[in-house]
Formats: C-alpha cells, sequence, structure tokens
C-alpha cells in the first residue's frame, strides 16, 4: 500500500469541516467518492490543520505508487491531474461531477502539493485515533525535511536510528492510539504546509510521521514531561535536518 497526501488552502476562509452541514465537506467527499471508484483506491481521508484552519490535508490510500499513475490516465480523470490543484466551488450551486473537477488552482500561492508515502503499516489508528468514548480523535502530523537531497538509504537509516532514541518516549505514552512513519518519495520544496513558515531551503527529503492521540492536548503534555524534553535533540539536532513542521488535524473518511 501507498499512500497520496495532498495538501492545499481551501477555497472557503471560513472553513470548518467540524461541522456536518458543511457543503464544501459534502463536495471534498463526493468528490474523494469518485477517486475511490479507481481501480486500485482502498479508503480516503480529509482533514483540516487545527492550527491553521484554511489548510486541508488528504489522504488517499492506493494498491500501489502504479494503481495511482494509472487512475490519473484513465479517461474518467477528465483532464485532471492530482486531486489537491483544483477547487471545489460550492458556492455556484454545481451539481453535475465535471464541474466539480473545474482546473482552477485553489490558491495562487504556491500551494497544492501532492506527494506519496508508503507507510510500513495500515495507519487507521494514526488517521482515526479512537478515544475512550470511541469518538475520533486528533492526528499529529509530523513533515520533517532532509538536505541533501536524495539522501542516501545509508544516510535515512543513521536518521531513524536517531529517531529510534525518543519513539519509546512517545509510544510510551497511554494516550497514543497509533503511529506510522515513512519517507516520501519525491523531493519537496520547503516549507511544506504554508509559505512563510520557515525558510525556503529548496528540494528536501521528507519524513512523515503519523501519530493518533484521543486528543491535541494529550500531545501537548506529553512534549511537556522530562523524559521528552531530555530525549527530544535525537529528532531536533539530527544531521541533516532543515527545520520542519508539526500540526495536528481531525480526519473524516470519504
Amino acid at each position: 500500500m501507498i499512500s497520496e497526501i495532498a495538501i492545499f488552502e481551501a477555497s472557503d476562509p471560513n472553513l470548518d469541516l467540524s461541522k456536518s452541514e458543511s457543503p464544501y465537506k459534502a463536495t471534498l467527499r463526493q468528490h474523494l467518492k469518485t477517486v475511490l471508484a479507481f481501480d486500485g483506491a482502498q479508503a480516503a481521508y480529509f482533514g483540516q490543520v487545527i492550527e491553521k484552519p484554511h489548510i486541508v490535508v488528504i489522504f488517499v490510500n492506493w494498491d500501489s505508487l502504479d494503481s495511482h499513475l494509472k487512475a490519473k490516465k484513465s479517461p474518467y480523470a477528465i483532464s485532471t491531474s492530482d486531486i489537491a490543484s483544483y477547487l471545489f466551488d460550492v458556492t455556484s450551486g454545481i451539481s453535475d461531477h465535471e464541474a466539480s473537477f473545474r482546473t482552477n488552482l485553489t490558491k495562487d500561492n504556491g500551494l497544492g502539493k501532492v506527494f506519496h508515502v508508503p507507510f510500513s503499516e495500515n495507519m487507521l489508528d494514526a488517521l482515526q485515533p479512537k478515544t475512550s468514548a470511541g469518538t475520533i480523535g486528533d492526528t499529529e502530523l509530523v513533515f520533517a525535511p532532509f538536505q541533501p537531497s536524495p539522501l542516501s538509504q545509508a544516510a535515512k537509516d543513521t536518521i531513524m536510528e536517531s529517531f529510534a532514541h525518543v519513539e519509546p518516549v512517545i509510544m510510551r505514552h497511554g494516550a497514543l492510539t497509533g503511529y506510522r512513519k515513512g519517507w516520501a518519495l519525491e523531493s519537496l520544496d520547503t516549507p511544506l504546509l504554508e509559505k512563510g513558515d520557515g525558510e525556503d531551503t529548496g528540494k528536501c527529503d521528507y519524513y512523515v510521521n503519523l501519530t493518533g492521540w484521543d486528543k491535541m492536548e494529550s500531545h501537548q503534555k506529553m512534549m511537556e514531561t522530562q523524559e521528552f524534553k531530555d530525549n527530544q535533540h535525537w529528532f531536533m539536532d539530527v544531521e541533516g535536518i532543515r527545520g520542519g513542521e508539526i500540526v495536528h488535524a481531525r480526519f473524516y473518511e470519504a
């Protein structure tokens, strides 16, 4: 399995995906259900960044990278390339499917990143973490850029060995429900989420981590523990890292 990850700015500046009656949410879900009709598409999830509510993140799980590439070439895909590149205009009474694939960029500001991460395992428990009450919790998203790009496999192995020192501290926390990690297949420009968030260092290899929490506050509480503070240098000071973006989102299934 491989995950297609799309990051873009919503056309609705007042977007609130927590509202069940949100027309934007309904249109986005309809669009993703169309994507799921392609051979090889397994599941799709979408959410908005809690710290930056205008940023939307989408995950589409595919059987393989080849499955996604074949879907993009399908006549059924009309003229689209990737789901992050198009505006879902929910204000003009769009009803037919083709109109929902309008080829208008979400925002003319460089957003609209699409990349692929082969997570080692199914990440449902990280994207849809369950609270003790059975509701959906929050997902911590870590996007860590590294240079030089492309990194050798030996360099990636060294980085992962460093991260392995701090991972047990995180995973011992009782509020954690899922933990998945992987490297993006593509080299990507920094910053990933939004211009102005850190220095533009050019192309980087991205390490991506998903951690499911019962709520965002549990992650923040874990970060305040002395054990985490004593070990966070294994992540923050690893050779080649070029900053990083850590945010949270609550995801919904398409």
